[in-house]
């Protein structure tokens, strides 16, 4: 008895593997902002005394997040969006991460002058920023 076998066609590689630009081009090397420097593939927060600051996995992408949208009044949930963090995450925990990036990036602890609330609104950065590429 002979059996033929069907073979179905492979499905076509996912759009990762297809090139349609310069595969090295991964997104910005880092930010520049209000004498700072983030550099994302070390993950490295320079001041602008040129200290290393060391952050968090969860502060470094807070701080994006914010590098991101520059001036831009973000809400908790956006913030938790754009972060792409679970849902089951408690918003305030973003509350809990301002404050301790704000430790390593404000000189004043009494009047934040980068890392801003606007009560009832969200958070933001009051900086001009640069991207590094």
């Amino acid at each position: 008895m002979h059996t033929t076998q069907h073979f179905q066609q492979a499905p076509a590689l996912p759009s990762f593997f297809t090139v349609t630009s310069s595969a090295f081009s991964l997104g910005p090397r880092g930010f520049r902002f209000a004498g700072w420097e983030l550099r994302l593939r070390s993950r490295r927060l320079i001041s602008p005394e040129g200290k290393e600051v060391s952050l968090t996995k969860t502060e470094c992408t807070l701080l994006q997040v914010l590098l991101h949208r520059p001036r831009q009044i973000m809400s908790r949930e956006q913030i938790m969006d754009m972060a792409q963090t679970e849902t089951s995450v408690f918003d305030r925990a973003v509350d809990v991460q301002m404050l301790r990036l704000r430790r390593k990036v404000e000189t004043s602890g009494n009047a934040p002058a980068l890392l801003k609330t606007k009560r009832g609104a969200g958070y933001f950065l009051d900086a001009d920023v640069q991207v590094l590429n």
